[in-house]
């Protein structure tokens, strides 16, 4: 199981270092511009967002992964006051470390 805890500090603290691109036609412009290094989409992403942003993500060779937070809970972490289905995150160290919080094996 993925640990929360880890996840949502780390999400916080790449969103406070600037390093967080929110919705997905900024995800998709910052793609072109090679800039992205991890695209995470909410559980509650539709099936065409779902679907776009994973053939773009193949296209430019970048990885994906769908989080089990929903929409309106990523805005909230985000300190946002609307519910963004996806965002991208630009740092690689920030990347890596949200990967290892998604992995099952995470403590």
């Amino acid at each position: 199981m993925e640990n929360k805890t880890r996840l949502y500090g780390m999400l916080g603290f790449a969103m406070r270092a600037g390093k967080v691109v929110i919705g997905a036609e900024q995800v998709i412009s910052r793609l072109k511009d090679n800039a992205v290094r991890l695209v995470l989409l909410s559980v509650g992403a539709s099936e065409q967002t779902k679907k776009r942003l994973t053939y773009k993500c193949e296209f430019y060779k970048k990885e994906i992964r769908e989080i089990n937070i929903q929409t309106a809970e990523l805005g909230r972490l985000l300190g946002k006051l609307y519910a963004p289905a996806v965002i991208a995150i630009t740092d690689e160290g920030f990347a890596k470390e949200i990967v290892k919080a998604l992995s099952p094996e995470s403590p």
